[in-house]
């Protein structure tokens, strides 16, 4: 995993991205990814959430959504701490918050400056990477709840393959994110109608994926890729996953063990 404050150029983007592994804090994942991987997931995501905020916000600019996306993780190459959690943010002090955000800031400056600072869609790049952690107009506000689905996704896929420590992160996503999402996105507050199943998040039953002989500690393969969890957001993830360069086998090679 890539960090630290050395020169980053911008032919080298990508790589450097795909050097910073996701949910780093955690011993063994095992259908971990990157950041590089991660930003396209977010940016799949978030088109399939597009439809259902254009009928509340008419003048919302998708394209400046996507480029928000696309580069909102790229402090972290350039951070000592990498890909924070999101659970590990919960548990910080208001004090430590601050202090993370400062330590972002100075990476997107930095990359900024390395970068110089070039103009994409008709935006600085260092303006959209502070909307991203800003999170202070509406296409910042869906693409996070877009990143939160991606990690929320990726930890229901351990989970479901046996890995239980990931139980933590499912239950912090519903307890401390998707259980006020107008609280939580107020930008769009008014999208978030309760017939949306996207921006509904359920008890889930679980008996149907379950049952005949599914219960247990079974690593995904392509056929089981295919079963239904009878969760709405989990079964998007899988469907922009697929959609994606690797594509099933992002879902079922196991790249860490035990």
């Amino acid at each position: 995993m890539r960090k630290g404050t050395g020169s980053f150029s911008w032919k080298n983007r990508e790589q450097d991205l795909a050097s910073v592994k996701r949910y780093h804090s955690r011993r063994v994942m095992f259908y971990r990814t990157n950041l590089a991987v991660h930003s396209l997931r977010v940016q799949g995501i978030l088109a399939m959430l597009l439809p259902g905020v254009f009928s509340t916000h008419p003048d919302f600019n998708p394209e400046l959504a996507r480029l928000i996306s696309k580069f909102h993780d790229d402090p972290e190459m350039a951070s000592k701490r990498g890909d924070v959690q999101l659970g590990l943010k919960y548990l910080m002090s208001p004090d430590e918050k601050a202090r993370l955000r400062e330590e972002e800031v100075e990476a997107a400056e930095l990359l900024s400056r390395s970068y110089g600072n070039p103009e994409i869609g008709g935006y600085r790049y260092l303006d959209l990477v502070m909307h991203g952690m800003s999170k202070d107009i509406p296409e910042a506000q869906l693409h996070s709840f877009a990143d939160k689905l991606d990690g929320y996704g990726e930890a229901l896929h351990e989970v479901l393959a046996g890995n239980l420590a990931f139980l933590e992160p499912v239950i912090n996503y519903m307890a401390q994110t998707f259980n006020d999402l107008p609280g939580h996105f107020p930008l769009i507050a008014d999208a978030f109608k309760p017939d949306n199943p996207l921006f509904h998040f359920p008890v889930v039953k679980q008996a149907i994926y379950f049952e005949g002989g599914k219960a247990g500690s079974f690593l995904h393969t392509p056929e089981s890729v295919e079963w239904e969890s009878g969760i709405v957001h989990y079964e998007l993830w899988k469907v922009v996953t697929k959609s994606m360069p690797g594509g099933v086998d992002l879902l079922t090679t196991q790249t860490e063990f035990y």
